[in-house]
């Protein structure tokens, strides 16, 4: 490996840390979670505000909590109880799915605008 090699991949290791930056001081600043049941929505969670709520699942209700910009299933009526153990959820990749209740608590963003199309 000659010299020039090298200054070749320090720079491009240099360039790609500098790229990375902004997605690690992005925050979304209007998030929500949407549950759905039946593949249908029926709430639209603000994560700004500490609540509680309440859905219809198909074995019975399930219980939403929201705490601190972060949202879990806290209580649920399906045999194992796997949704209301993965706890509270920040990630808009990571959702919250209790396929016993088909019931689902997914974190989106508010879309920011880029273009508008006329």
């Amino acid at each position: 490996m000659k010299k020039a090699d090298k200054i070749l991949i320090v720079c491009i290791m240099v360039v790609s840390l500098f790229l990375c930056i902004p997605l690690f001081f992005t925050k979304n600043t209007n998030t929500y979670a949407s549950v759905y049941v039946k593949e249908k929505q029926v709430l639209r969670i603000d994560l700004s505000k500490d609540q509680s709520y309440v859905v219809n699942g198909k074995l019975g209700k399930v219980h939403i909590e929201v705490k601190q910009k972060k949202v879990r299933v806290s209580q649920e009526n399906s045999p194992h109880h796997y949704c209301s153990k993965q706890g509270f959820v920040s990630d808009t990749n990571v959702p919250i799915v209790c396929l016993p209740n088909e019931t689902v608590v997914k974190i989106e963003a508010e879309a920011s605008q880029d273009t508008v199309i006329q």
